[in-house]
């Protein structure tokens, strides 16, 4: 009877080795073997990502090859629908999200965010002739639209169930784009009175539209922050991107694409803030 008790220990000391290999592999070590890092992201969020003549370029992009650059690797990106771009990571289509990613107490629950590298707070876009909306409660009544699993639309939702709990009606249609372009085209052809989403990226749509929209405040009290995602496991990955981020904090490497891409500068924290939207 010994033998098989034997064997049997020795099969759970073989699993016991396994199981720690497996939970102290990381991508990054995946990444320097096959010579390329994979990015998820959604190609329509301008600046951050968006396509041009045929090519990807913007912050998120810019920033993804100078990590490619300091591993001596290539970058390779992978355009995703944003409703499914954690699916897709934690299934491991690619190895991390860079990708215009409010950082959100329930994403946080999910994957592990780098720190901070651009502000998300969202506001109101709406157009510029219309003087019905001065302020964020002057949405009450009126059509609004979003992102569908964006940031703004839990914030959008939190936003009518305070206006209810005023006394005020909440919104009289609500719609869920699969891209934020859409909604931009149906504000400006009156299907919608406002759009919500972060003010980085609207300054960058009243920008290349001059004289066509403006945006109103109000509609989110919490300061909210762009991260990179990455895997619950992958801590080297996350400890690495950390340190780039850090080093091009002070360099001022991040400033300048800042000002490339959104025309100024904007202040992030050094790590990812305790209370998150």
């Amino acid at each position: 009877m010994k033998a098989p008790a034997l064997w049997k220990a020795g099969l759970c000391a073989l699993g016991i080795v396994f199981s720690a290999r497996v939970a102290s592999a990381d991508v990054m070590d995946d990444i320097k073997k096959r010579g390329e890092m994979v990015i998820g992201m959604e190609v329509a969020y301008v600046p951050y990502e968006f396509f041009k003549d045929g090519e990807v370029m913007g912050y998120d992009v810019d920033i993804a090859r100078k990590f490619a650059e300091k591993l001596g690797v290539k970058v390779k990106f992978v355009d995703t629908e944003w409703n499914g771009i954690i699916p897709a990571l934690l299934t491991k289509k690619f190895d991390a999200i860079i990708s215009g990613m409010t950082i959100t107490a329930e994403r946080a629950q999910k994957v592990g965010f780098s720190m901070p590298y651009g502000e998300a707070t969202n506001v109101l876009l709406v157009r510029l002739n219309d003087d019905s909306i001065k302020s964020a409660e002057d949405i009450a009544g009126k059509r609004a639209g979003t992102q569908l699993a964006s940031a703004g639309d839990k914030v959008a939702k939190q936003f009518e169930e305070s206006l209810k709990a005023k006394g005020k009606p909440g919104y009289s249609d609500y719609k869920l784009y699969d891209h934020f372009p859409e909604a931009y085209l149906d504000l400006s052809n009156n299907r919608i009175d406002a759009v919500i989403s972060s003010l980085s990226t609207l300054q960058i749509v009243m920008r290349d539209a001059p004289g066509k929209y403006k945006t109103v405040t109000g509609i989110q009290a919490l300061k909210a922050y762009f991260g990179m995602a990455f895997r619950l496991d992958d801590k080297k990955m996350l400890a690495f991107v950390n340190e780039q981020l850090g080093e091009m904090k002070k360099s001022g490497e991040l400033d300048k694409l800042q000002v490339k891409w959104f025309g100024g500068t904007v202040e992030t924290p050094n790590e990812v803030p305790k209370e998150l939207p």
